[in-house]
């Protein structure tokens, strides 16, 4: 019983300080949507490249992540590849995402694309598959809370009362702080569970011998460092989670968000170093030397995502109130920026078009704290559900995988001046299609239902755009001819003048 109101009080602890950090930074808060949703678009670098990381990696990392090491060995360490391609993503689409946003006044994915294609109905569609992609993801952050903290407690605190307990705290605070209390949350949470990653990955190293811990993995399970030779799967895995890095709402919201192309250039540089080698790395480390005999007592597949609190349990239970609060930490920094933007889609693409026209500027936040609060009771109540309660990593990929497949039809409104709205609409309905038919009758291909999806996605959009006999509308030039002013100012001068010496 010691432990457990031991690791109650650190997260009481924990709970107020976020709490205070969240409070102050939004006291500066306006009844705008651009401030309660993009922190009034001034986020800077420190501040945006925390949030951009411990939005996209949350108990993925900690929990998710290391168990499927520790189930599936050394080669799913590959989806790690495709996080180093994340900073390319948020110079080349978060910039155009950016520019526009400020020029024309977006707030969300959809109004952007209703804009460039003239389409209401594809507007509607990103909305709602929008938010349908971020509930897998939303759900691992409060299961897997949830599961760690009754994990450690050895069922002291059920996992009915960690559901709660996150639902309420994450509900109360995104609604009261908004996207600038939740960004500053995200910096504090980052850094938090960040370190302790580290230093859990550490414990590990040193728990089974130090520079020759792989060595005695090597000898006891070799299985693990063997590349199993599973292509399709981790393709399908890998993509989705590099597709989505750049496409998912919330991290169009943190594009939104940001003060300059100057802050997500040296985000973009910065990120690998945190998405990639930390995250990936540390779990690597930890789910593959938790094979080492005695390290993890009671460990299974069946337990897996759950192997940092079972240690923790078994070894140092005071400190493991510590790492529970990490897992949370990591948890809530990834649920809040996810609330936040489904929240934001409800109120403006779909409430204010469709209820209420004459919404105000105060009026849309007052309704976006009301739409956190219904989301947050849906999400609590589906962490009952049978199928949220399983693995974390095929879950979570799920909404990957949906989200990816509205990558043609954004590629084409940053990127391609020959996009045609029935491409894009097109474009949406068949990946849509191709993912659920292969992911419920499977398929004979060797492909999975994210690549199977995505593929489909992108052939019907580049051929029925090209069949289109419509050509570029005059709002498609004015995006790209914007985007080339105002992202290659420097370059169209150097050639203008070179042209003139010429």
């Amino acid at each position: 019983m010691g432990t457990t109101i031991m690791t109650l009080v650190v997260l009481f602890v924990f709970f107020a300080v976020l709490g205070l950090i969240t409070y102050r930074a939004s006291r500066s808060n306006k009844a705008t949507p651009d401030d309660f949703f993009l922190a009034n678009r001034g986020l800077g670098t420190v501040v945006l490249l925390m949030t951009t990381g411990a939005s996209f990696f949350s108990t993925w990392t900690l929990l998710g992540a290391i168990g499927s090491y520790y189930r599936e060995g050394v080669w799913f360490i590959a989806f790690a590849a495709w996080t180093v391609v994340h900073a390319l993503f948020i110079w080349l689409f978060g910039a155009r995402i950016w520019q526009l946003g400020r020029q024309f006044g977006f707030v969300t994915p959809g109004e952007l694309v209703e804009r460039y294609y003239g389409s209401p109905l594809l507007r509607t569609l990103f909305a709602v598959v929008g938010i349908v992609c971020l509930v897998p993801v939303m759900l691992i952050q409060v299961t897997g809370g949830a599961g760690a903290l009754t994990s450690l407690t050895e069922g002291a605190v059920p996992y009915w009362v960690g559901v709660t307990l996150m639902g309420v705290f994450v509900g109360a605070m995104v609604a009261i702080s908004g996207g600038r209390g939740a960004a500053w949350g995200d910096t504090f949470m980052g850094v938090f569970f960040g370190t302790v990653l580290l230093l859990i990955t550490l414990v590990f190293v040193f728990g089974s011998g130090g520079f020759d811990s792989f060595r005695n993995i090597s000898e006891v399970s070799p299985d693990v460092l063997v590349n199993q030779g599973n292509f399709w799967g981790i393709f399908d895995t890998a993509l989705g989670l590099g597709l989505a890095f750049w496409v998912m709402p919330h991290m169009w919201q943190k594009f939104y968000s940001a003060r300059s192309p100057l802050v997500l250039a040296k985000t973009s540089l910065l990120t690998p170093f945190w998405n990639s080698w930390l995250m990936a790395l540390g779990a690597l480390t930890i789910g593959i030397l938790a094979h080492y005999p005695g390290l993890v007592p009671g460990l299974s597949a069946d337990n897996s995502d759950q192997t940092i609190p079972l240690f923790f349990a078994a070894h140092a239970p005071l400190l493991g109130s510590i790492v529970i609060a990490a897992i949370i930490a990591a948890a809530i920094s990834t649920i809040n920026s996810q609330l936040l933007t489904s929240a934001n889609i409800l109120t403006t693409d779909l409430y204010k078009r469709f209820v209420n026209q004459g919404l105000t500027m105060r009026g849309e936040a007052y309704v976006g704290r009301i739409a956190v609060g219904g989301l947050t009771i849906m999400v609590v109540v589906l962490a009952f559900t049978p199928a949220a309660q399983g693995f974390l990593v095929p879950l979570s990929s799920l909404g990957f995988a949906i989200a990816i497949q509205m990558c043609p039809a954004a590629f084409g409104a940053l990127m391609w001046r020959g996009a045609t709205r029935l491409g894009a609409i097109a474009s949406l309905i068949a990946g849509l299609s191709a993912l659920t038919l292969v992911y419920l009758v499977d398929s004979p291909l060797p492909m999975g239902p994210a690549a199977s999806g995505i593929i489909t996605g992108s052939v019907v959009f580049v051929v029925v755009s090209l069949l289109d006999p419509r050509g570029p509308t005059p709002i498609q030039h004015e995006f790209h001819d914007s985007l080339i002013r105002k992202l290659y100012a420097n370059q169209n001068s150097a050639d203008k003048t070179h042209a003139e010496k010429s």
